[in-house]
């Protein structure tokens, strides 16, 4: 039987109280979850982006975990900090192949340096190849806003200024040396198509952008490099290894405390479902499976969740939450835990597809399950599609 021990009220941003308690079970074991509240998603000020960039996970049923340190002033990054500055890239999945020479892979080696500095790999142009990435690139993990650098000498040729698509906001670089080389899922581009810079120079600040959101993944910089010609004329799948080309003359990247890398899981499910109006219901995010995570006694994860949402016919406004249920040792609810709630307005769009997105770092210690939950704000809706991605450490 599950005991209550009450602990102490503290608060989420914004208002709302949570009543802290730990819990635990005949077998001893101590749910423990630690969830951030997910901001709601539109368009981002200036002001919001700052706050984004400053928020700090709570901890519910367990004692207060420390801060990170400000990852903007760390040599290295702790595990929770490369989690949430980290990011796997996603997208169409295709197989990709290098077609060029021995002599075409050696034209640019050891002259371009690193877009961020000496930032950790979160994901390698191999780990991208070995799940049939459709731009296999190399990325690094760095927060959102950080400069990003001209890795040679060349001319600005493309700039995409929209978080559409997989890739988000990019910039392209075709280098004096004839490679061609994109920066992915940017936050703002700082130089125009047409520019020529330096080797060294700013020209962009990094990013979380794809899927029309700026947080479609983990804040990171994609790398992908073509030599002697575009993707259009290469293929995108085309690539070669960013870090076989860049220069080898100072330190290794520095280790990380801790591996920096998450496990990537990505999942798009056609629930097609109508949802009646003014009722929470759980999202379906397979055809047999609801939860986004169920861990067992004493099992661990960290990680974060993005639950995507494609609706037609909203008459109002969709509502999305996150629910963390803790479990006694017999599997049953012993309590809920209801993160705060984003609405989302119906869209105004001429194809009537209203899209809806939830964003929610976590941590958390079995067991325990996590699940999503949706309702249609003045009618039905229906739920044509539901994507979830998650990064995370299993422990």
């Amino acid at each position: 039987m599950a005991r209550d021990r009450p602990r102490a009220d503290f608060r989420i941003p914004g208002g709302s109280a949570v009543h802290d308690r730990w819990l635990s079970d005949e077998s001893g074991h101590r749910p423990v979850l630690r969830l951030d509240r997910a901001p709601p998603r539109g368009p981002d000020s200036e002001i919001d982006q700052r706050r984004e960039r400053g928020r700090r996970p709570l901890m519910c049923g367990a004692e207060q975990a420390e801060a990170p340190p400000n990852s903007l002033t760390l040599p290295t990054l702790s595990r929770r900090s490369a989690l949430i500055a980290s990011g796997v890239a996603g997208g169409a999945a295709m197989f990709g192949v290098s077609v060029f020479s021995p002599g075409e892979r050696a034209a640019a080696a050891g002259t371009y340096i690193r877009p961020c500095g000496y930032a950790p790999i979160s994901d390698s142009w191999q780990g991208h190849r070995n799940r049939n990435s459709s731009e296999p690139g190399t990325d690094y993990s760095v927060p959102r806003g950080m400069p990003v650098m001209a890795v040679t000498s060349g001319l600005i040729v493309d700039r995409k200024d929209t978080t559409s698509t997989a890739t988000g906001r990019y910039l392209a670089l075709r280098a004096d040396d004839g490679n061609y080389i994109r920066y992915l899922h940017l936050d703002s581009s700082v130089v125009r198509v047409g520019t020529r810079v330096e080797q060294g120079t700013i020209i962009a600040y990094s990013g979380a952008s794809g899927f029309d959101s700026e947080t479609g993944y983990g804040a990171h910089v994609h790398m992908s490099l073509w030599i002697g010609g575009s993707p259009t004329q290469l293929g995108f799948r085309n690539t070669v290894d960013f870090e076989n080309y860049v220069i080898d003359n100072s330190p290794a990247q520095p280790a990380a405390p801790e591996d920096p890398v998450p496990t990537h899981q990505s999942t798009t499910y056609a629930w097609n479902t109508v949802i009646p109006a003014n009722s929470w219901m759980p999202v379906r995010v397979g055809a047999t499976e609801f939860y986004l995570a169920v861990l067992a006694a004493g099992r661990r994860e960290t990680g974060d969740v993005v639950v995507n949402l494609r609706a037609s016919g909203v008459a109002s406004a969709l509502q999305l939450r996150v629910v963390a249920e803790a479990l006694n040792s017999a599997g049953a609810v012993a309590q809920s835990f209801v993160q705060p709630t984003v609405e989302i307005p119906k869209t105004v769009s001429s194809d009537g597809i209203t899209h809806a997105q939830y964003v929610m770092p976590y941590s958390l210690v079995g067991p325990v399950r996590l699940y999503a939950h949706v309702r249609s704000v003045g009618g039905s809706a229906r739920i044509e599609e539901v994507t979830v991605k998650k990064n995370y450490w299993p422990a």
